[in-house]
């Protein structure tokens, strides 16, 4: 049975710029420009789409389609081909989530639940540029300055080519999907050149057991911690940590601790730890060489005593996007102290898919992701 669907489309008329909505991001959830957020705020937005869809506000699609999403980063991000993502529709029985406790979307019609695809050799992102270069123009802007493309790929052998493929992938979402009907998916390669795996940081509140001292002498078992000379709080150190945590070896791992005054410091794991007898490690020898199993088992359980650090809403442990961010709530005293994380390797996403294994909670975020409200899926298709 086919995963992969086309979709009877709902189109909106749409202005030449989109402007993002006010709110914070959501993980891996669609970027919400503004003239989404009165839709995705209604009390039940299935049933507010089919009233907009009658009304006429909406044009529904003749015929179901696939489409193509070209995005391109904000002006300095990147340059080079576009990145493309494959719209389509999701069986309630596709795949499961790659993270554990996804992010559940409010209406699954309307935000395309970002879902990675294994591209070792390049055929699906080659299969998408030519779809996209025989599809048909829906709308061409911007959304927050960054350049945007909707292409609509009709039925053809192309499109066959695309479902052919990506029903015999592996394939993971980063949001949940629906249960019982159909949902809107972004499908991305890992190929994608232009495709960007970021962290997801954690940071501490009122752990009592953190005392700077006593964790440096015990975490010293486990890693070996090095100051950096710049401060956090400055280009040149942010810079610096950057560099000092993406250079290690292969087969090392690291993490950044984030301490107050803009001081940070490098714990590099020491190499053959076994943390298959550690309680709370993941049995899976895939998940456990993955830097966050190893800050979740070595530091945060073992060193600081915390019960269940990656479970989600964790009164003391908090997930946080982004260095800069980091460092700023430790500095302004929200946080006691941060652990600064590497970007996923894809191949350590690779295996975790290919093992059938699932994610921690909020480990990793997509950049850049297609913003919600370019086109709907009909919920009554």
């Amino acid at each position: 049975m086919a995963r992969v669907l086309p979709f009877t489309a709902l189109l909106a008329s749409l202005d030449r710029s989109l402007e993002p909505g006010d709110g914070p991001s959501r993980g891996n959830a669609a970027p919400c420009p503004s003239h989404v957020r009165p839709l995705l705020e209604a009390a039940n937005p299935s049933a507010e789409l089919r009233r907009m869809r009658d009304a006429g506000t909406l044009l529904k699609d003749t015929r179901p389609a696939l489409y193509v999403v070209e995005l391109h980063g904000p002006a300095g991000k990147f340059s080079g081909p576009p990145l493309r993502y494959l719209l389509c529709a999701l069986t309630p029985d596709a795949v499961p989530p790659l993270e554990h406790d996804p992010y559940r979307p409010r209406a699954w019609e309307v935000e395309p639940a970002v879902t990675l695809v294994a591209d070792d050799h390049g055929a699906l992102r080659a299969l998408l540029a030519e779809a996209a270069e025989r599809g048909i123009s829906v709308w061409k802007g911007e959304y927050d300055g960054a350049p945007v493309t909707l292409l609509r790929i009709e039925p053809s052998p192309v499109s066959k080519r695309l479902q052919a493929v990506l029903d015999e992938a592996p394939m993971r979402p980063l949001a949940a999907l629906s249960e019982q009907h159909q949902t809107l998916a972004a499908v991305v390669p890992l190929s994608e050149p232009g495709l960007e795996l970021c962290p997801i940081h954690r940071a501490l509140k009122g752990v009592t057991t953190f005392q700077e001292d006593t964790f440096l002498t015990l975490v010293a078992a486990y890693a070996r911690v090095t100051d950096l000379d710049a401060p956090l709080t400055t280009a040149q150190g942010m810079a610096t940590a950057r560099e000092r945590l993406a250079t290690l070896v292969p087969g090392q791992h690291a993490v950044l601790l984030v301490l107050p005054g803009g001081r940070g410091k490098i714990l590099r794991f020491r190499q053959g730890l076994d943390l298959a007898h550690l309680k709370g490690a993941p049995r899976s020898p895939t998940l456990r060489s993955l830097d966050l199993a190893l800050l979740n088992a070595l530091v945060l359980r073992t060193v600081l005593g915390i019960q269940e650090p990656e479970a989600s809403g964790h009164p003391q442990v908090y997930p946080v996007h982004g260095l800069e961010a980091l460092v700023q709530g430790v500095e302004s005293g929200m946080f006691q102290a941060g652990f600064a994380l590497n970007p996923p390797p894809v191949w350590e996403v690779r295996a975790v898919m290919e093992a059938q294994a699932t994610l921690p909670p909020r480990t990793l975020r997509v950049e850049p992701r297609v913003p919600a409200g370019l086109l709907f899926l009909d919920p009554e298709a």
